[in-house]
């Protein structure tokens, strides 16, 4: 079998579906499979990190839609590929089998959290998708639910392989104690520090976190920093301006090799998402030994099952208060350690890759 994934992200440094391509690739490399797997790749700068076991097809220039999606026809026609795997969108015209990874339905559930512009294209290019491909892949059962309730696809055409956590994610130890300084030296950060992680997005509910963290230091007078880490996105400049206010300390882009170190050295991670079709960073920041607070909506609870404290994202109150919680109990914190590290040794990109073959190599028709 010959699959061509869409590997166009690399390198552009925007977060989930990087995360998911560079996670699937890394699963890839360490399965002895006679499958023949060819990238299509972008140029970007700094180039991205290819691993060496995969052949590329370097199309050039990133180009915004649509006119990737041509780039990709193309590509697919001179490879002769069996299969061809790309998140959320296919080209119009698929000179081979599909698979498309839809990783959640954000802009269907919820498209006051885009704009308006990007709400249009996603629906329309990933429900075209949908439509075209031979399987669909996703990420959790919720995922899989909402799949079936906003398009019109046969149930059993959805797979779920959810996603996995690279080994690089693993607790503080005297062997990680240099590197992780030196790390923390260079984004400017001291611990002890509460970390969020994501884009400063409306859905990741950053705005009731600043609310739940002030409150909080109110009650508490030994209430450490706040770590927000992530791109500025879609008009956020007047929630930063009140972070800053705040004492939210914003390091903006955390590159990928430099986050186990920023989850280790942290007290907790808050994830107060709104809506989220997996939830990595909770199983990253669990799998470094990491107690976490997280939503207890949307798939985040069937991500960490009893392994973190979850709480209502849309009660400032209840983020406060879990956040109390782990800040006043020790022993609290040292048992969600174990139990997460129990709970994110389920899932590798390994078996992920493994669940990704065994979909496309059935023979469904």
């Amino acid at each position: 079998m010959h699959l061509a994934i869409n590997a166009s992200e690399l390198g552009r440094r925007r977060g989930g579906n990087e995360s998911y391509i560079a996670g699937l690739l890394d699963g890839l490399a360490q399965l002895n499979s006679s499958t023949r797997i060819t990238l299509l790749t972008c140029q970007w700068d700094p180039p991205a990190s290819i691993p060496p076991a995969f052949r590329q097809m370097n199309v050039g220039l990133y180009r915004r839609l649509p006119f990737f999606l041509w780039q990709q026809t193309l590509a697919l026609r001179r490879l002769k590929a069996d299969w061809y795997l790309a998140n959320f969108f296919l080209p119009p015209v698929l000179p081979c089998r599909g698979v498309v990874v839809v990783h959640d339905l954000s802009f269907r559930a919820h498209p006051e959290y885009f704009p308006r512009s990007v709400t249009w294209y996603m629906r329309w290019l990933t429900g075209r998708a949908v439509q075209q491909a031979r399987r669909i892949l996703t990420v959790s059962d919720f995922s899989r639910q909402e799949l079936c309730r906003f398009y019109r696809v046969d149930p059993a055409k959805v797979v779920v392989v959810p996603n996995g956590v690279g080994a690089d994610f693993r607790p503080a130890s005297p062997a990680t104690a240099a590197s992780d300084q030196a790390v923390l030296s260079r984004y400017g950060l001291t611990p002890p520090y509460i970390f969020a992680l994501g884009n400063i997005h409306p859905r990741k509910n950053l705005a009731r976190l600043l609310v739940a963290y002030r409150c909080l230091k109110q009650q508490r007078g030994d209430v450490p920093a706040l770590v927000w880490a992530g791109l500025p996105r879609w008009d956020s400049s007047e929630l930063l301006v009140e972070a800053r206010a705040a004492g939210v300390i914003l390091p903006g882009f955390i590159a990928q090799e430099d986050l186990p170190a920023l989850y280790r050295q942290a007290l907790m991670l808050v994830y107060p998402s709104l809506y989220e079709g997996f939830g990595l960073p909770p199983l990253e920041a669990m799998a470094c030994g990491v107690p976490v607070v997280t939503s207890s909506t949307t798939s985040l609870p069937e991500v960490v099952a009893d392994a973190a404290l979850t709480a209502d994202p849309a009660s400032t109150e209840a983020i406060a208060g879990a956040m109390a919680q782990l800040l006043a109990d020790a022993s609290l914190r040292q048992h969600l350690s174990q139990a997460g590290l129990a709970r994110a040794a389920n899932f590798t990109w390994t078996r992920t890759a493994q669940g990704v073959l065994a979909c496309l190599g059935d023979d469904w028709d």
